[in-house]
């Protein structure tokens, strides 16, 4: 196995898993406050709790957002957005419902990993250029489910040029303070030495990545039937 087939993939999954998190996290802030009026992600959330929890149940409130299951909400990551209240609900006590539930209080896009916020970015802020978010969450699929953990020079850049012109745009749409920061970001990655302490630590980073997709995969489709 090539040294530098390695480093390549290394390279490509932290600019996955590291920088485009940062800047996607900063896209729905800002979106909350620009489009949404929201004066906290918080207040954005549960302006959209009702749509944010048809991505996570499918025997719940209402049946007629349950068409489109194919990128479902796992259950760790609505709980890491809300959390149950005492309320009571109209529908009945065995009817699971958006009413029951509170948005975390002083929740901040930090708790967001590349995942949810590609699922959050697609579900509630359509403002947002979508094939940049399929792009992203394509690549990181590829990288997460790939059988070695390396990539040739041809499928390392084509996978760079297409990351970076998806979220250095993203970045441009918010400010052009952004847009520098993850230009500096990837440009730094791009030289990065990337030795075999660091790769087998990343390695064992996606191995974990990949392990609990597919255990809450598993989970999700238990629980709620898809």
């Amino acid at each position: 196995m090539s040294r530098d087939d390695e480093a390549r993939y290394g390279r490509a999954c932290l600019l996955v898993l590291n920088v485009c998190p940062f800047t996607l996290r900063q896209v729905i802030d800002d979106y909350s406050l620009r489009h949404a009026g929201s004066l906290s992600l918080c207040d954005f959330l549960e302006k959209n709790k009702h749509s944010i929890f048809h991505l996570y149940a499918k025997k719940c409130c209402c049946k007629q957002l349950q068409q489109n299951r194919s990128n479902p909400m796992y259950k760790s990551q609505w709980d890491s957005l809300f959390m149950q209240n005492t309320s009571s609900c109209q529908k009945g006590k065995n009817i699971d419902c958006p009413c029951k539930y509170d948005c975390k209080p002083g929740l901040t896009t930090n708790v967001m990993d590349i995942t949810l916020c590609c699922l959050v970015i697609n579900n509630i802020c359509p403002a947002v250029d979508l094939n940049h978010i399929k792009t992203i969450r394509e690549i990181r699929n590829n990288l997460i489910h790939a059988e070695s953990a390396r990539l040739d020079l041809p499928t390392y850049n084509g996978y760079w040029n297409r990351i970076k012109t998806a979220i250095c745009q993203l970045a441009q749409n918010v400010s052009t303070m952004l847009h520098t920061d993850t230009v500096n970001k990837i440009d730094e990655l791009e030289t990065r030495v990337m030795d075999p302490v660091e790769l087998s630590e990343l390695r064992n980073l996606v191995i974990d990545e990949k392990r609990i997709t597919d255990l809450e995969a598993v989970r999700t489709c238990t629980v709620w039937g898809f």
